[in-house]
């Protein structure tokens, strides 16, 4: 893959699965629109949860939709197993509001032991393999993934992961700075400071190596949201190349040593 430096732009579709999958249609046909609308192709990173909220509904043409996105080219990516914080009562202010308000009890892999992130790894992959789908990234649930949570991801065997601001190649954890639009759609409110905070970041990030969109199913919900990421978007596509999160995590391996002499490395 060739892609000049500072000229990548990757499009992440979170928590795909039956219970959500309308929303992700809509998400999909404004994505379809945009790529049309700047004349190129745009392969994606799906992130799939196996079971959201413990929901084991799966039904064929979900699992066959799956397959012909795999093979049409964009990425499958295991985004936790249930998408529910089921790990340890929070401890203290920050934690409550880390794990309950900020994430809504989504941050699945937010305070997971090493053992139990482990094996919830393990049936993540397990289901996959079982369904023929090809899965060699993982992405925590509201990016939440502590000190246990990566060494686990890694011992698994996944080649890559992120946080909000980073890409990171795995298993050596090298990193692309890769800053995030993201939009919150439960309240009005939150829709609002969405659309003022997402044009400052895109702004704020013209030299990042990386932009990523950050999407959601709700995110097709709201007309002004809508026009307000699709712009965005068709403006990153006229100037940068999409590429999937596999492929950031490949520039991530092979170019960190420019971003540290460009001061663009956060970790110098």
């Amino acid at each position: 893959m060739t892609t000049r430096m500072a000229g990548a732009v990757c499009v992440v579709l979170h928590d795909v699965s039956p219970a959500r999958w309308e929303g992700c249609q809509r998400v999909l046909k404004e994505l379809r629109r945009c790529a049309a609308d700047v004349g190129i192709a745009l392969p994606l990173t799906l992130l799939v949860v196996p079971r959201m909220h413990g929901d084991t509904a799966l039904p064929e043409r979900y699992l066959h939709w799956l397959r012909g996105m795999a093979g049409a080219g964009h990425e499958l990516a295991l985004h936790g197993l249930t998408h529910r914080d089921e790990g340890p009562p929070v401890r203290g202010l920050r934690d409550y509001l880390l794990r309950r308000h900020y994430t809504a009890g989504e941050g699945e892999f937010a305070a997971l032991s090493l053992a139990e992130a482990t094996r919830r790894l393990q049936e993540g992959r397990t289901w996959a393999k079982a369904h023929g789908l090809r899965m060699s990234g993982f992405v925590a649930p509201a990016w939440l993934l502590g000190e246990s949570g990566l060494q686990a991801v890694a011992d698994a065997g996944f080649a890559h992961t992120c946080t909000l601001t980073e890409v990171v190649a795995l298993p050596r954890c090298q990193v692309m700075p890769a800053p995030s639009l993201v939009f919150s759609t439960r309240a009005a409110w939150r829709r609002g400071l969405s659309l003022a905070w997402n044009p400052l970041v895109a702004r704020r990030a013209r030299r990042a190596p990386l932009l990523r969109f950050e999407l959601h199913p709700a995110d097709a919900d709201h007309r002004r949201v809508v026009r307000c990421w699709t712009s965005l978007l068709s403006e990153a596509l006229r100037t940068r190349t999409p590429v999937r999160l596999a492929e950031a995590a490949q520039l991530a391996r092979v170019h960190r040593s420019e971003w540290a002499s460009s001061g663009l490395d956060p970790r110098g």
